[in-house]
């Protein structure tokens, strides 16, 4: 068909609205106005399809009818010409509607409209029905013309162009605020983790929480109990994502509200399982282990609920032992359970450890499982670098491939540790250097080694103050340092952006002056220094040096 430059133009000013404007009513609107004016059709209509429903539904509807039609709103697919289309995909011309047998008068007869001739044409993108479009009637009452039909497809392609942009449109809003809406969640739940970890004289405790979605059924709780005893939860929701997230938080405030009233471990999980299984819906359960530390004695009474058993390492590389497999089945699987807690003595230098079995289901990009034999010789190797070396050695399994589940590592070293907080300021050096320095001699550091440490040290917390907090003085840094006859430690702990102490530039090691003599004077003095950015929140860097059995 040969068509008129009056209706080319037409049709180029509708394409000039689909890079003008992402409003669907509006180009549909006007390409029926446009298809109506050229073609002399007294109604039309475009219905986009409701696949789950099975049903068109109308968007848009011009002309006499046009009201009318759209107080239908929906269509079934199969019903009608416009029905048959959508189920056949093909396009129909009917010269007369009432001799054709597709056709349904049920609309005619309600409004009192009369329908004669009718173009009915699907609507495609990428080869999939999106919806039909229809011309009914013309104006001076002859049938449509297979010509018409070709011009009304040609105002079809630009329609369905038009509706695959905006569903594209609003499929990409949606993801948006789905990613917005999780991104919140994520921090949410990044929120309620053990940050500020409590400070207690001959314990180590470190944390480390990884989603496999964005967030996590991964619930952690390490509180600091009115005896001074250290009460850790490491507990697991059957599934994943935002179920297990929600399911996680609430149990998560049932815990720290009865925990404040009994914290004793066989009693609390009692009460705990009595709420989890009456809450419980669609077989969700919860595993479980729950800790009290004496840092007094190294006395730990546990409880486990169908949990993986805890991992005991240390004091020296290659001890390790099971704290004992769980003797009781998880939180909300079975009522009336009577819960009772187990007792085992830390020796110093030994670090208890709790994990998720996110840890053991890490799988490689083979496919090939981490397991428990593989996680324990992990943390066997360092004890005092357990949970650190464990989370890199994790990342370095997977080589970045997606994890199985969530993975959550809790870690409580026993022995000779102290720790302090300082202000991110210069002026804070001094004290942080006096709190090591008697640290160091009481080791039995001679004053030349004790310097040595020093140095590395104020070049480590000079770099935080200048590059991590960029001379920020509200900030803080919290020195921890751990003693024992094989070796001493130091880990130093911001809640800054990740840094790269790799990126530090060193300078003259004969210019003794706070700041800029790097990584390599800190490597050195020490025997060993390790960066920790796996932590959801700042860094640590861990420095052990002087010892019979030295970790390397």
């Amino acid at each position: 068909m040969v068509f008129k430059t009056k209706d080319l133009e037409r049709l180029l000013d509708v394409y000039a609205l689909l890079t003008s404007t992402l409003d669907l009513k509006a180009v549909l609107t006007e390409v029926l106005k446009k298809a109506g004016t050229v073609l002399g059709a007294e109604a039309s209509n475009i219905m986009l399809l409701d696949a789950a429903a099975g049903e068109l539904v109308y968007e848009v509807a011009l002309g006499e009818a046009g009201l009318r039609i759209m107080e239908q709103q929906r269509l079934k697919v199969g019903a009608g010409i416009a029905g048959w289309v959508a189920k056949n995909l093909k396009p129909l011309l009917v010269e007369d509607a009432y001799k054709d047998p597709r056709f349904f008068p049920g609309f005619d007869k309600k409004t009192g409209f009369r329908s004669k001739s009718i173009i009915c044409l699907p609507l495609f993108a990428k080869d999939q029905l999106i919806g039909v479009a229809e011309l009914i009637n013309k104006k001076n009452g002859t049938p449509f013309t297979p010509g018409d039909q070709a011009l009304f497809t040609r105002y079809c392609g630009i329609a369905a162009i038009a509706i695959d942009n905006a569903l594209l449109h609003r499929k990409a809003l949606e993801q948006d605020r789905l990613q917005h809406d999780m991104k919140i969640a994520e921090q949410i739940q990044s929120a309620s983790l053990p940050s500020d970890i409590p400070s207690i004289r001959n314990l180590r405790v470190e944390c480390r929480s990884i989603a496999c979605r964005y967030v996590a059924g991964d619930v952690v709780d390490i509180t600091r109990l009115a005896d001074g005893r250290l009460a850790v939860l490491v507990a697991d929701v059957s599934g994943k994502g935002v179920p297990a997230a929600l399911f996680g938080a609430k149990f998560s405030a049932d815990f720290e509200y009865l925990a404040q009233a009994d914290s004793e471990g066989g009693a609390l999980l009692n009460r705990l399982n009595a709420i989890v299984t009456r809450r419980s819906k669609r077989g969700i359960f919860i595993t479980a282990v729950y800790a009290v530390i004496d840092p007094a004695s190294g006395v730990v009474e546990f409880v486990n609920a169908g949990h993986l058993p805890p991992v005991i390492v240390g004091p020296l590389p290659g001890d390790c032992r099971l704290a004992g497999a769980s003797e009781y089945p998880p939180l909300g699987v079975m009522e009336d359970i009577d819960y009772k807690s187990a007792r085992l003595t830390l020796a110093p230098g030994e670090r208890i450890v709790f994990m998720t079995d996110g840890v053991w289901d890490a799988k490689s990009p083979s496919g090939a499982r981490l397991g428990p034999e593989k996680v324990q010789e992990i943390l066997a190797d360092c004890p005092e670098l357990a949970v650190p070396r464990l989370m890199k050695a994790i990342g370095r399994f997977t080589e970045g491939q997606a994890l199985a589940d969530d993975i959550t590592v809790v870690g409580v070293g026993y022995g000779d540790y102290e720790e302090r907080t300082f202000s991110s300021e210069t002026k804070s050096l001094a004290k942080a250097r006096q709190f090591v320095e008697k640290l160091a001699l009481a080791h039995g550091f001679d004053d030349r080694n004790t310097g040595a440490i020093l140095l590395a040290l104020t070049e480590a917390v000079s770099n935080i103050i200048k590059h991590t907090y960029h001379m920020n003085p509200d900030e803080k840094i919290r020195i921890g340092v751990g003693r024992s006859a094989d070796q001493f430690s130091i880990h130093i702990r911001d809640w800054g952006d990740r840094q790269d102490p790799g990126r530090f530039v060193s300078r003259d090691l004969a210019d003794i002056r706070p700041g800029g003599l790097g990584v390599r004077y800190i490597r050195e003095v020490m025997d060993v220094v390790e960066f920790d950015d796996k932590l959801w929140d700042g860094n640590e860097l861990h420095m052990l040096v002087r010892g019979k059995n030295k970790c390397r």
